[in-house]
C-alpha cells in the first residue's frame, strides 16, 4: 500500500515512501498502479478488502516521517526502529539523519531478507545502520540493543509502527515502560495504536470489522487497544507523556488533504497516531 501510495498523482497526499516499490521488486501492485486505467482497480480492490487501510498507510507514513524529521532537526543521537520490517527511513532520509546512529531491530529472518533487498537496491548496507536480530518472544530487547551499542544516555527516538495492536497488553506495557526508562535525557516514541472498542468489537469504527476478520484468518488477531478518551491516562501508566496525537478525523484533515482542499478517502476510523516522551520522575505503574 505504501508503494501504490507513493504514486498518488497529487503530491499533497502522496506517500513519501518512494523506496517501497524497490523493496518489493519484480512485478507488483505498483506496476499496475502506475497506469491510470488500472490504478483505480488496484486501489478499489485494496479498499474492498481492508476499508481505510490504503489511506491510513499513506497518512501513517507521513506522520511518522514528520516526527522523525522534527526530532532529527532538534538533535537526536540515535534512532531505533522496533520491528523495522521494510522501513526505508534510514535510507530515504539519510541526509537528514546524518550523524544519527540507527538501529534496525527485527526477527533474524526478517532482517536477513531486508539486508538482501538493501544490497540489491543500494549495492551496499549503509554504515550508519546497525542491524539487531531479536526474537521478541525470547530475547531481552534491552540486552540485545546494549550489546549492539545502544546507549541509555543517548537522545533517542523509537519508531514502533503497526505493532502494538497485535500484542498482548503485558508485551505492550513492557516495551513502553522500557522506553520510558530512557529518561535522562527523555527519549520519545512514535507509534500507532487502536481504540480498545475496535479490538473487542464493543464499538464499531470504519474498517474495524473487516480488519478483525482479515487478521483472524491470518491467525494474527488484534489484541491491545487504548480506551477512547483515556489516552493520556493510559500512557501515563507506562511513564510516558503524550506530545502529539492524531485521531482518524484529525489524521484525514492533516495528512490527507488534497492540493485543492478536498479530502482523500477515509482512513481507518479506529487508529490513533502518537508521539510520546518519557516523563522524568514518573514511575510506570
Amino acid at each position: 500500500m505504501r508503494a501504490a501510495g507513493a504514486l498518488e498523482p497529487d503530491p499533497a497526499v502522496r506517500c513519501p515512501d518512494h523506496m517501497a516499490a524497490g523493496f518489493l521488486g519484480g512485478f507488483n501492485v505498483t506496476t499496475l498502479a502506475k497506469h491510470r486505467a488500472t490504478r483505480r482497480l488496484v486501489v478499489r480492490s485494496v479498499n474492498r478488502r481492508v476499508p481505510g487501510g490504503y489511506t491510513y498507510e499513506i497518512a501513517r507514513a507521513k506522520f511518522i516521517d514528520d516526527v522523525v524529521l522534527g526530532e532529527a532537526a532538534t538533535g537526536i543521537d540515535e534512532l531505533v526502529l522496533l520491528g523495522a520490517g521494510l522501513d526505508s527511513r534510514p535510507y530515504r532520509l539519510e541526509r537528514e539523519l546524518r550523524g544519527v546512529k540507527v538501529f534496525e531491530v527485527d526477527h533474524p529472518a526478517s532482517l536477513a531478507s531486508k539486508r538482501a533487498r538493501l544490497r540489491r537496491l543500494l549495492g551496499r548496507e549503509p554504515d550508519q545502520v546497525t542491524f539487531v536480530a531479536v526474537d521478541f518472544n525470547s530475547d531481552p530487547l534491552d540486552t540485545a540493543l546494549a550489546e549492539a551499542g545502544h546507549r541509555r544516555s543517548a537522545r533517542t527516538l523509537f519508531v514502533w509502527s503497526g505493532v502494538s495492536m497485535y500484542l498482548p497488553e503485558e508485551s505492550v506495557a513492557e516495551v513502553l515502560s522500557w522506553v520510558a526508562a530512557h529518561d535522562d535525557p527523555p527519549a520519545s516514541i512514535v507509534f500507532d495504536a487502536a481504540w480498545a472498542g475496535a479490538i473487542d468489537g464493543s464499538r464499531e469504527y470504519f474498517g474495524a470489522e473487516a480488519l478483525r476478520e482479515r487478521v483472524r484468518r491470518m491467525d494474527e488477531p488484534l489484541r491491545w487497544g487504548i480506551p477512547e478518551g483515556r489516552m493520556e491516562e493510559t500512557l501515563a501508566r507506562f511513564g510516558l507523556k503524550v506530545e502529539r496525537a492524531l485521531s482518524a478525523e484529525e489524521l484525514r484533515s492533516t495528512c490527507l488533504r488534497r492540493s485543492d482542499g478536498t479530502l482523500h478517502d477515509q482512513p481507518y476510523g479506529f487508529g490513533v497516531l502518537l508521539h510520546a516522551r518519557a516523563a522524568a520522575g514518573m514511575v510506570p505503574g
